[in-house]
């Protein structure tokens, strides 16, 4: 019997009390590990007790490099890092998903304002500008001309990040004003939800969110893309299209749930929990 599951966290948010919560629940001690507070030896043994650990760090550039010190002492992590690395990018993760079959918007990566422009050239306007990181929604913008666009593009020049210069222009999918969030665990979907605003649909920054009956051809998209990128717990956001069919729009490794468990009912930390500690009895 599993005595001990490690979270690892940079904010204790909603979720991460759930999952404290839903672990207790079922008799399995948590050792909290603040990535402020605690720092993690890379093949040194400084931790004790679980041997599996699962990473809820909201801040990207932390997520995959703590889970790697930790799988480096010889633990197990849920996500592994180099999937986190890979998905936390959107431009190697839709390209990955690519390859391998799944129907994603017409996207280009660019760097400089002549290729942002060019991008923008070959899809049409309107098109969707945003950076290659990044959760929330935040620098995502529907561009509608290209003065619009090198504006932006400026805007994100000066930016102290270099990074912020690397970006996306995808065509713009008309998906009317929702999108689907679905949550996979372990190779199954556990729920599903509408998300329904404007142009950007995250429920932590206020849009509504009901409940969704997926088609099994989403069901195997989100399942699929998860399983291409190495992912065990994750959030696939997927665009159904007015004129029909789908795209998968993004793959995200920390998912933030609470916006399902509203939607739906479902005890998700509880399927996270069961999942985690079954893991850690193979």
């Amino acid at each position: 019997m599993i005595s001990k599951v490690g979270l690892i966290y940079t904010i204790y948010r909603w979720e991460e009390k759930e999952l404290s919560r839903a672990f207790r629940d079922r008799g399995v001690e948590v050792k909290l590990i603040h990535l402020e507070e605690e720092p993690l030896g890379i093949g040194v043994k400084d931790l004790e007790g679980p041997n599996i650990y699962i990473q809820r760090s909201m801040l990207r550039t932390i997520a995959p490099i703590a889970s790697a010190a930790i799988e480096s002492q010889g633990f197990r992590v849920i996500n592994r890092s180099i999937p986190t690395l890979i998905a936390q990018d959107k431009g190697v993760s839709l390209s990955l998903l690519s390859l391998k079959g799944i129907p994603i918007p017409r996207t280009y990566v660019t760097l400089g304002l002549g290729s942002v422009v060019k991008a923008a050239e070959h899809l049409g306007y309107p098109v969707v500008y945003k950076p290659t990181q990044g959760s929330w929604g935040r620098l995502v913008t529907l561009v509608r001309d290209v003065e619009m666009l090198r504006s932006l593009y400026e805007h994100r020049e000066v930016m102290q990040d270099p990074r912020a210069r690397v970006g996306l222009v995808q065509e713009y999918i008309d998906k009317g004003d929702r999108d689907l969030r679905i949550l996979v665990v372990g190779s199954r979907v556990v729920g599903a939800m509408f998300r329904i605003g404007g142009f950007v649909t995250n429920y932590a920054r206020g849009s509504e969110v009901v409940a969704a009956k997926l088609d099994p051809e989403v069901e195997d998209l989100a399942i699929r893309s998860c399983e291409i990128l190495g992912l065990e717990i994750a959030g696939v956001d997927v665009f159904e299209k007015r004129s029909g069919g789908y795209v998968v729009n993004e793959v995200n490794p920390v998912p933030e749930f609470k916006g399902l468990a509203a939607a739906t009912g479902i005890d998700v930390a509880g399927i996270i929990a069961e999942y985690v500690i079954s893991e850690a009895r193979r």
